[in-house]
């Protein structure tokens, strides 16, 4: 390549040292062969022999060809040898400084397009289409102006690296784009197989047709030979791969069968796919089939098991609503039908709806008819003989008949409304604490205890109980009771007994709540009582009587305060402790609990009744204001008879209760009359005449006992039934009236002519004012007028103090605390003398 020599402005600055004032110039020789700077001398120029350098263009003075023995001239000579030998080395530096401009040039270019062919290869299109020719048309631009670019004495040789380069990736280029475009046309034929496995997956019906299709284009393509053996290869197993999983998937009892039989070197028409696969992949579909023929056959079978179980469910309902003596629904009966259609109990479900039918028919006859049909016909089968069916079928029909006649008994309304298919109107127990209340929900109860009557009348004595309440309808009151205050209690005990037309009706109510709220069911009875007591203790005269509602009021009081923690507003009582107070009453009457064990029924009782006694026992304690801690015993003799009745020795062999109302000298001489006339009517007053002293009682229900004899029940000798006497205000005739008006005994339920709205004063937790004549006040009153009514406001203050009738009318505008409203002044004085008798039947006369 010839040299070229570089611009002046490019050579080294030393190279342009001549006319510089200095010691010595140095110039740089270079030496014609490139790449020796060894060569390179150091040529020394005298300080004196310096001199202005010949403008450019001008001629330069050549050295003589003679010696001239003259210093002048010598030293002339010399210079421009010095001369000749600087521009030789000028031109060896401008042509090594070309050499390594396009050195460095070449290799940035490589690396440059190194780089850019990486960048494009990886952004080329499926099949690098037109890569190569775009490639070099980019790298063709870039050459032409990168060597009108390059130096001048650079550009040829600039120009030969970036041809060489341009050889080197353009072969590359190619290679890249054919590679690419074989990959791409192998992944089309592989995306085209893909999608003739999954048409073939959906229908297997297919690969027949896409198998041909896929051989024969494979066949014409123009792809190496390997290539196209190896697509050929892949094509066939995943076709066939595809045919069978779509195959064994619809029919894997069919593919297993097949596989066997290609085992067998046999070919089963529609299962050529079979012989085209490879040993793994014949394994792998193998296993599928039989897999899935195993799931398909359990799948039969947990489908047979699933029928036989909704049918023998199905036979197993169909028993029990056979069984509860209630007719089946029409839907009920269809479901039943669908679960057991294609089963072996079809016949048994047929068998059974004919049971069902004799069941309907035996119910509808009187209870007594319905006993008597069915030992009538067990006593056939045992004489003749019956198959299971009909044997099975009067066992069904017995539990009918025992269902029927307990859901007469305990539930009649559900009776009513499952066997006459009439609904019974439901109650709204909330309404019992709204005014008027009373009179809706009497409406409701009064046509329930029409019914249960009626149901009474129509079947044997003792067999319908008086159950007028639905089971949430006694839970809604129950959960009343809980909750309530005192007052709200009482409020609503007395709204259930006006709501009720009879103590039948009442007592039914009040049943049922005890099986819920055993506390205040008993309270319930008592606020409802006829019977009044003698209480004879330090608060009472001998001949005060107290009524069975105040009784109640007390307890329900004394139960808010125990809630309470035995707090009664501000005023704390000091409450006996439960181990103290019920050891009291064990000691009392705890001979009256049998088997009174911890669990047992015997134990229940004996907690609830003395829970009982405790409220009655705290509520006189704050009535009267006793603070005392310690058990006052005859309080608590005073609770027992409030709350349970008298206990009475009876001829010193046990204790029973008598009659809540009767004491004790009143309950022997009557049970004594109970007694003999019962030995008079069984023929055993001569017998057990004489044994009267040893004669004892064992009570058995509410006013109902049994007689013993040295402590064995007396049986009938005829019947060898226990002989019972039964003592309540009904059975004994001999009795006088018990207590008063029904609306004296139960509190607030006050009949009062006149009364626009009750009180809101708890008459049995007001305060208790001594008089100096030693009586007692608490309920102390006036009435004024408000808004066209008479209110009558109490004279006695929350702390005990007597008002004067300015204060009295202050301490109501303050407090909005009245004993009711009236239509007239009259009307409020009527019943303040009436509420004043109360108070002073309830203290004992002394108010």
């Amino acid at each position: 390549m010839a040299s070229a020599r570089l611009p002046a402005a490019q050579l080294p600055p030393r190279a342009l040292a001549c006319g510089l004032a200095a010691d010595w110039v140095y110039a740089l020789a270079l030496s014609r062969s490139i790449g020796d700077p060894d060569m390179a001398t150091r040529i020394p120029i005298p300080q004196f022999q310096q001199r202005q350098q010949t403008p450019i263009g001008m001629p330069v003075a050549r050295t003589p060809m003679v010696a001239v023995d003259d210093p002048t001239g010598r030293a002339l000579a010399s210079a421009g040898n010095t001369l000749g030998q600087i521009g030789d080395a000028a031109q060896r530096v401008q042509r090594e400084q070309s050499i390594a401009w396009v050195s460095k040039a070449s290799s940035d270019d490589q690396i440059k397009w190194l780089q850019r062919m990486t960048e494009l290869q990886d952004t080329a299109q499926p099949g690098a289409p037109d890569f190569t020719p775009k490639f070099l048309e980019e790298f063709d631009t870039y050459a032409s102006e990168a060597v009108q670019n390059a130096p001048p004495e650079a550009r040829n040789a600039y120009r030969e690296s970036l041809t060489r380069q341009r050889t080197y990736f353009g072969q590359n280029a190619v290679t890249f784009q054919a590679t690419r475009e074989r990959e791409h046309t192998v992944s089309q034929y592989q995306g085209g197989l893909e999608s003739d496995a999954a048409a073939i997956a959906l229908d297997p019906s297919l690969y027949g047709e896409r198998r041909a299709f896929r051989l024969a284009a494979l066949g014409e393509s123009s792809l190496p030979s390997q290539v196209r053996a190896k697509l050929t290869t892949e094509s066939e197993a995943a076709m066939a791969f595809a045919a069978g999983a779509a195959t064994i998937d619809r029919d894997p009892h069919g593919a297993v069968s097949a596989i066997n039989a290609a085992a067998q070197g046999q070919v089963t028409t529609g299962y050529e796919w079979v012989g085209r696969l490879d040993a793994d992949r014949l394994l792998q579909l193998r296993t599928r089939a039989h897999t899935q023929a195993d799931r398909i056959d359990n799948r039969a079978r947990v489908e047979q098991d699933r029928s036989l179980a909704r049918a023998q469910r199905a036979i197993g309902e169909l028993d029990k609503q056979v069984a509860t003596g209630v007719p089946a629904r029409t839907d009920d009966m269809l479901r039943w039908a669908g679960m057991v259609a294609g089963t072996e109990y079809e016949g048994a479900y047929r068998d059974m709806m004919k049971g069902q039918e004799e069941v309907q028919q035996v119910l509808r006859m009187p209870i007594p008819e319905q006993a008597a049909f069915i030992q009538r016909r067990r006593q056939d089968q045992q004489r003749a003989g019956a198959s299971t069916t009909d044997v099975a079928n009067l066992d069904r029909l017995s539990r009918a008949v025992e269902s029927n006649t307990k859901m007469l008994r305990e539930s009649p309304l559900a009776w009513v409304e499952n066997r006459a298919a009439q609904e019974i109107p439901r109650l709204q127990p909330a309404a019992l604490s709204e005014p008027g209340g009373s009179a809706v929900i009497g409406q409701v109860l009064r046509g329930r205890g029409d019914v249960i009557r009626g149901l009474r009348r129509a079947n044997p004595d003792g067999l319908v109980q008086m159950r007028p309440l639905f089971a949430d309808e006694a839970q809604q009151i129950s959960n009343t009771f809980q909750q309530g205050g005192a007052r709200q209690k009482r409020e609503l005990l007395g709204n259930l007994f006006w709501a009720s037309d009879g103590p039948d009706l009442y007592q039914g109510v009040i049943d049922q709540v005890e099986g819920l709220s055993p506390f205040m069911g008993r309270l319930g009875r008592l606020a409802g009582s006829y019977e009044s007591a003698k209480l004879t203790n330090n608060w009472f005269s001998a001949d005060v009587v107290q009524s069975a509602g105040d009784a109640a009021a007390l307890a329900i009081h004394g139960d808010e305060i125990l809630r309470n923690g035995g707090k009664d507003g501000t005023i704390s009582y000091p409450v006996p402790k439960d181990t103290e107070f019920t050891q009291a009453i064990q000691d009392r009457v705890g001979s009256l609990y049998r088997g009174a064990a911890p669990g047992d029924s015997g134990a229940q009782e004996f907690m609830q009744d003395a829970y009982a006694v405790k409220a009655y026992y705290v509520g006189k304690a704050a009535q009267e204001g006793d603070l005392a801690a310690d058990v006052n015993t005859d309080r608590l003799d005073q609770a027992i008879i409030a709350v349970l009745g008298q206990p009475v020795n009876f001829h010193g062999n046990g204790q029973v209760l008598a009659p809540w109302g009767l004491n004790e000298a009143d309950f022997r001489s009557r049970a004594n009359r109970a007694i003999f006339q019962e030995f008079e009517a069984r023929g055993l007053q001569d017998q057990m005449g004489r044994s009267m002293g040893n004669v004892g009682l064992f009570g058995v229900g509410a006013g109902t006992y049994a007689v013993t004899l040295g402590g064995t029940p007396v049986r009938d000798p005829r019947t060898g039934e226990p002989v019972i006497i039964t003592m309540t205000p009904d059975a004994d005739q001999g009795r006088d009236a018990f207590g008063g008006r029904l609306a004296d005994q139960i509190p607030g339920a006050s009949g009062s002519d006149g009364m626009l709205e009750s009180g809101n004063i708890d008459l049995n937790a007001r305060p208790v004012v001594r008089n100096p004549d030693g009586s007692i006040s608490t309920v102390r009153s006036m009435s004024i007028e408000e808004d066209g009514q008479e209110v009558l406001i109490p004279t006695v203050s929350e702390d005990g103090k007597v008002l004067d009738d300015d204060s009295a009318v202050s301490q109501y505008r303050r407090t909005g605390r009245h004993l009711g409203r009236f239509s007239s002044p009259e009307a409020a004085t009527r019943y303040a003398e009436q509420l004043h008798r109360d108070q002073e039947r309830q203290y004992g006369g002394r108010q």
